[in-house]
């Protein structure tokens, strides 16, 4: 029977908070060179890599942290060999008292640290096909939250130690419900190894749900207003098809049906990219729309409708919008972002909207919710505006176009019916019928007004 082999690993830090797995360097003489890796086939210093032994036991995989001491890892390299090679040869049961660094017992092979734990989980993101912008995501929450336990096995993980890394994201001035999204991760990471059930409901982070937003008419004319003509393409393509970010960016020629005037959202694996809730689409533009896409196809040297540098996908439309925002000046002039640091670690106060293109009223989203909230006012049935978004859940879509009934007529006209009573002194029929007291005898007659002479002059004195 073959022995498995036993690899020895160096972690090392690649970036400020991101780490990474590499082969342990070894001198000619087979001896271990102590806080060197090997990368690219050479010997790079890293005095603050911690060691870790990967193996296979019982057909799993299993990664062992042996510290930051190179005498101590090559020793208990040694030593799970030597168990291993005795299992093969059949002379002897798998040892678990091999003593681990610093005289430490080992831990259970059942046992994973936290940081392998989670490169193994960015691994089957990957083999699942997510995309790529949630892999990423997904690696910079739980490296970030990996870092702050390098040395604990994920099944020590416990309530304070998610209460405790809620508490450092505050301190870096993350929102609520961003905290919550990096929760809702862990919680997936740690699901995946039977650790479950670690924050009780009044735990959790809590946040209110915003209010739907859409642009108005007003806006939208200012900012196209002020654009050229590329731009004012581009986001009359958000706001004419309603589509998702990624969807536009992934957007080719071939998804544009001129005959029928539609455009077609569909995945593309071979660029990454899947649209969401795994639900095809097409969706009708504007002819006005179809005829610009024409006149841009006739010059366009890209099979992607709005490519980016070198004809790949354009991943820089927010960054966009917003600069133009600013420039039109559009932006509110109150949003404060919070003080961040620079690539070289320099400490930057805060930035305002006023003079930063970091205004929270403009975002690619928002032309997605203007999109349903005109075909609601248009009249445009509320399912076919859900097939046409994409939604999988209808009450989604009812969110979307909640503020079209804000804005319409008869809401005014309910709410100023309302009202009306305090402005008239009449009461307000409430079924549309019109009233049967005669306004110009109830407001001649003293007794009929709402605030007596008397009442108007005790006002007067109490101003003065």
């Amino acid at each position: 029977m073959k022995c498995p082999k036993v690899s020895l690993y160096i972690r090392i830090r690649v970036l400020q908070r991101r780490y990474r797995f590499v082969p342990a360097a070894f001198n000619r003489n087979g001896s271990l060179r102590a806080g060197f890796a090997l990368i690219s086939g050479n010997p790079v210093s890293h005095p603050e890599g911690i060691y870790y032994l990967r193996f296979l036991r019982d057909g799993k995989r299993i990664w062992k942290m042996v510290g930051s001491d190179a005498d101590a890892a090559l020793a208990t390299l040694q030593n799970i060999e030597q168990d291993l090679r005795d299992v093969a040869l059949g002379r002897t049961s798998q040892s678990t008292s091999a003593p681990g660094p610093s005289g430490e017992p080992p831990q259970p092979s059942s046992q994973v640290f936290l940081a392998p734990a989670v490169d193994l989980y960015i691994e089957r993101l990957k083999k699942l096909g997510r995309s790529f912008k949630t892999v990423r995501e997904a690696n910079r929450i739980l490296d970030l939250f990996a870092s702050q336990y390098l040395t604990k096995v994920i099944s020590e993980i416990t309530s304070d130690d998610l209460i405790s890394h809620m508490g450092f994201l505050r301190s870096r001035g993350l929102s609520e419900r961003t905290i919550s999204n990096h929760i809702i991760r862990i919680t997936a990471l740690l699901r995946k190894h039977k650790v479950v059930d670690l924050l009780g409901h009044e735990e959790k982070p809590q946040y209110d749900e915003p209010e739907v937003e859409a642009y108005d008419a007003d806006q939208l004319k200012t900012l196209f207003a002020a654009i050229d003509d590329e731009e004012k393409l581009l986001f009359e393509f958000f706001l004419g098809t309603g589509l998702r970010e990624q969807e536009v960016m992934n957007c080719s020629w071939q998804n544009i049906d001129f005959k029928n005037k539609v455009v077609k959202v569909r995945s593309k694996p071979m660029a990454g990219f899947r649209i969401k809730d795994k639900q095809e689409r097409s969706v009708p533009v504007p002819d006005t729309l179809i005829d610009s896409l024409k006149e841009r196809k006739r010059t366009s040297t890209s099979t992607l409708v709005f490519p980016g540098p070198g004809g790949k996908a354009n991943g820089h439309f927010l960054r966009l919008l917003k600069g133009l925002a600013l420039h039109s000046g559009l932006n509110c002039g109150e949003c404060v972002g919070k003080p961040y640091k620079t690539k070289k670690g320099k400490l930057k106060p805060a930035r305002c909207c006023a003079t930063h293109p970091t205004c929270k009223d403009w975002g690619l989203h928002k032309f997605r919710k203007t999109f349903a909230t005109l075909h609601n006012e248009a009249g445009v049935p509320v399912t076919t505006i859900q097939r046409w978004l994409g939604h999988s859940d209808l009450a989604t879509t009812l969110r979307y176009i909640a503020i079209a009934d804000l804005r319409s007529e008869r809401t005014r006209s309910q709410v100023n019916a309302t009202f009306a009573t305090f402005r008239t002194g009449l009461p307000i029929s409430t079924d549309g019928i019109e009233n049967e007291v005669d306004a110009h005898s109830s407001l001649s007659d003293p007794s009929q007004t709402c605030v007596s002479q008397s009442q108007k002059e005790s006002c007067h004195k109490y101003r003065a």
